[in-house]
């Protein structure tokens, strides 16, 4: 018994982090080139090689017999592709691999969408716009060059490069590498702190306990995530060049459309893998990568935007890149210091009153914005301050009084837990105004150069950003409130109500009205739709939709009332959708009620008789 000790001492275990005092291979020592893993390295040739065919390609030309692009900007095109794979062999040189095999992670993430963009001047070059490119002199596609296969090749080997360094590379296990990709959360984390246990006495090492969200860091990302995935979507640039047309995503064909998605969904998911992940080093390297990426799209764009005369600057390429840039500082900054705590629990705990309390007050500055966009200027008159009546801004008023009186029953501690479904479904109201008013705005904008973006707009986008980030912090409530409940405490109740599922069922379809047909009859009025005329404004029409469907789907398994609130929510997006005929029908001449009007009203009431029978039942 007495050698087992020294058995153990020497065999070549390295340090792992359960051990108080133990090194930190990702805080406090380096890890040498030679260490790193093989497939490591090869992900770095690729990176290398993938980004030299992305620099070359369009200096040797995209299509064949183009003239070259407006904006000679070929320096910067070649500098931001071979940022990504410097940044990658800068940090493996210095002894942070990880870091380093981050970058190409989060480059590989953005890389197909990239590729969907650029694949457009393979089906019909005359539909891109890249100034930075090449500008077509007539509307005839021009077949593809070489440069065109070499840049499509590169996004490939940038690909390959972020596959290859995912994970642990094919490190082996027990490696300085593959400790950081151990079930232990490094302590210090960018997005989590440890939270030291109550001690008898003094300890050089106080006792590990669950770790706490910073929630500045989580609104932070929340808010600038989706701030840049917005910003992806709008136009680069405005254009009066009948050959350069200026589009935003849903104005984009096939192939350019599904690839500024897939860039916005990749943006979504750098943030959320920003809060939500437990590996530091990993976080620092794909949101580094990310942004290197982002650059290098929006870039080009800012650049064309002020240089090209028969071009404008526009705010999506600003809103991208900074977006971005603040969730990688942040997280970076929120990181920095080390700590030497032991960490031997993972859990992330949440203090539910502080969540909803964080909710509230959010969910009450999304009220207060969504009334400043309904009292605001849309659009003005560039001549002189006249602002414009663009009637769909009205259903403001409705949107923001629900999510206000919601907000504030979560600031109360006695009635929160109760509120927040409702909460959380009603806050699906803001999209479906906002994004119907930014749509009528930028189509007017774009039809008229003697109109422009009033402040209500921006009011309107404000509105959305906090109604999100106020989305999550409410479910991250309601997960922490069954994380509170003691399985043995469980309400024997809460099995699945089967009586509801008539009245759900009927709701259900009525939905399906209520949001794709038009709540406005008139002549030469077309609305936006969910099946038919999909557009900008439609967006909002299937986040409500969607909202509403859920929380259906959700009340015959939750608690009587947590049913009936999340059926009062979805009563009042629904409700808000019905007054559009009452406060906007103005807009039109001879306009009549639509059959959207009344599927919406029986969907009202189907969903407030739905509550009731949910409520009633936890009296039994």
């Amino acid at each position: 018994m007495l050698a087992l000790p020294a058995m153990t001492s020497r065999t070549d275990t390295p340090p792992t982090r359960d051990l108080p005092g133990a090194p930190d291979p990702s805080a406090d020592q380096r890890i040498r080139v030679r260490d790193t893993p093989r497939r490591l390295r090869v992900a770095l040739g690729c990176a290398v090689l993938g980004a030299v065919l992305q620099a070359i390609g369009p200096q040797i030309g995209l299509v064949q017999g183009a003239p070259p692009g407006w904006v000679h900007v070929f320096w910067l095109l070649t500098v931001l592709a071979l940022a990504l794979p410097a940044a990658a062999l800068g940090l493996t040189a210095a002894g942070r691999p990880v870091v380093g095999a981050g970058v190409l992670v989060g480059a590989a993430l953005f890389t197909p969408g990239r590729a969907l963009v650029d694949a457009q001047l393979l089906v019909d070059s005359a539909e891109a716009s890249r100034p930075e490119l090449l500008v077509q002199q007539s509307l005839a596609a021009l077949p593809a060059a070489p440069g065109l296969w070499l840049l499509l090749a590169g996004h490939v080997l940038i690909v390959l490069a972020g596959a290859l360094a995912a994970g642990r590379a094919g490190a082996i296990p027990g490696s300085r590498y593959a400790v950081e990709f151990e079930d232990d959360p490094a302590p210090e984390s960018p997005v989590a702190m440890p939270v030291q246990a109550g001690a008898d006495g003094p300890d050089e090492h106080p006792a590990a306990g669950p770790t706490r969200v910073r929630l500045w860091v989580l609104l932070l990302a929340l808010v600038a995530g989706s701030t840049a995935a917005i910003g992806v979507l709008l136009r680069p640039f405005g254009s009066v060049d009948a050959f350069l047309l200026a589009r935003d995503a849903l104005d984009n064909p096939v192939v350019p459309w599904l690839g500024l998605l897939a860039l916005a969904a990749a943006v979504t998911g750098v943030a959320v893998h920003a809060v939500v992940s437990r590996r530091p080093a990993v976080v620092r390297g794909v949101l580094l990568g990310a942004t290197l990426v982002v650059a290098t799209i929006t870039l080009p764009q800012v650049v064309a935007g002020l240089s090209v005369a028969r071009l404008s600057p526009q705010p999506g390429p600003y809103l991208a890149l900074a977006g971005l840039v603040v969730i990688t500082v942040a997280v970076w900054v929120a990181g920095g210091r080390t700590r030497t705590e032991a960490v031997s629990e993972a859990d992330v705990s949440f203090e539910v009153g502080k969540l909803h309390r964080a909710a509230g007050v959010l969910g009450v500055l999304t009220g207060i914005c969504a009334l400043a966009a309904a009292f605001s200027a849309q659009l003005v008159l560039v001549d002189g301050e006249l602002g414009l009546d663009t009637f769909g801004d009205r259903l403001f008023v409705p949107a923001g009084i629900l999510v206000l009186g919601l907000a504030i029953g979560l600031l109360v501690p006695k009635v929160a837990a109760g509120v927040r479904p409702a909460f959380a479904v009603a806050l699906a109201a803001v999209p479906l105004v906002a994004l119907s008013t930014l749509d009528d705005t930028f189509t007017a904008t774009g039809a008229s150069g003697a109109l422009r973006i009033g402040v209500g707009a921006a009011f309107t986008g404000l509105a959305v950003l906090l109604a999100l980030a106020a989305a999550v912090l409410a479910a991250l409530a309601g997960s922490a409130e069954r994380d509170e409940v003691d399985p043995g405490d469980q309400d024997p109740r809460r099995r699945s109500n089967l009586v509801l599922v008539g009245p759900l069922v009927a709701a259900a379809l009525f939905t399906v009205g209520a949001f794709d047909l038009p709540s406005i009859k008139a002549p030469g009025y077309v609305p936006a739709g969910i099946v038919s005329d999909f557009r900008f404004g439609s967006w909002g029409l299937l986040a409500a939709f969607l909202t509403v469907l859920v929380a259906m789907a959700l009340a015959p398994a939750s608690r009587p009332g947590r049913a009936g609130a999340l059926l009062l929510g979805a009563a009042g997006v629904v409700g808000v959708r019905a007054l559009e005929y009452p406060l906007t029908a103005a807009r039109a001449d001879g306009a009549t009620p639509g059959p959207g009007l009344w599927l919406s009203l029986a969907c009202v009431a189907a969903l407030v008789v739905s509550s009731l029978i949910a409520v009633s039942r936890s009296g039994r």
